[in-house]
């Protein structure tokens, strides 16, 4: 089954996983700067006196700070990883998927064979936790305007095209956010649906030529 909806859906499981592919990286990197901290041995600032007054009974306490161990710091990243992936297998677990430990790809899996509606519901799942990444990350939508392409819909030649994904995957929509009119609108999409925002298929709308010369 295929309409807007679906589209929409897949676009925004792909901007995701893109983003959490990243998010990942972050953490990784965190990881790795949080095991070199932990083996650092401290570093003492020691001195003929220093050393002299802590034979002589003196004031060892700049010793004890220095070698009392540290609390673990997180890694926020990490953190934010797994809370993302906890939330993706929960989304996973309401829809008929099969099983697997990717609540990902359970969920890219079974997008295809939603209702319109069920797919409306997965899509603003899926878009309220890539733009809480991106957002945290500080990383915008993967997309490019697309000049000289004109919109089906309103022909405004304002659309661009999200590239997250596979190119196979790669839709356009509108920046006008312009809805479709559901039956005679002149979108054309298949399956459209009155007062969804428009989107097509990346194929459905610009050709490689046209793409290399935008």
């Amino acid at each position: 089954m295929t309409s807007p909806h679906h589209l929409h859906a897949t676009a925004a499981a792909w901007s995701l996983k893109s983003v959490l592919e990243h998010l990942a990286q972050l953490a990784e990197v965190g990881a790795a700067h949080i095991a070199a901290d932990t083996l650092e041995a401290p570093t003492l600032l020691r001195s003929p006196a220093t050393g002299r007054r802590h034979a002589l009974g003196g004031d060892t306490s700049s010793l004890a700070a220095a070698t009392d161990p540290q609390p673990a710091r997180r890694n926020r990243w990490a953190d934010m990883h797994t809370r993302s992936h906890r939330s993706l297998g929960w989304l996973a677990d309401q829809l008929p998927t099969p099983a697997g430990p990717d609540g990902w790809w359970r969920i890219y899996d079974t997008i295809p064979r939603l209702q319109p509606g069920t797919a409306a519901v997965i899509t603003r799942h899926l878009a309220d936790e890539d733009t809480f990444v991106r957002t945290a990350v500080g990383c915008g939508p993967q997309r490019e305007l697309l000049r000289g392409v004109t919109c089906p819909a309103c022909r405004r030649r304002d659309v661009y095209v999200q590239t997250s994904g596979p190119q196979e995957a790669w839709t356009v929509v509108c920046t006008a956010d312009c809805r479709c009119l559901g039956l005679g609108c002149r979108c054309r999409a298949s399956g459209a649906v009155e007062g969804v925002a428009h989107i097509w298929p990346r194929h459905a709308i610009v050709t490689d030529t046209a793409m290399t010369a935008a």
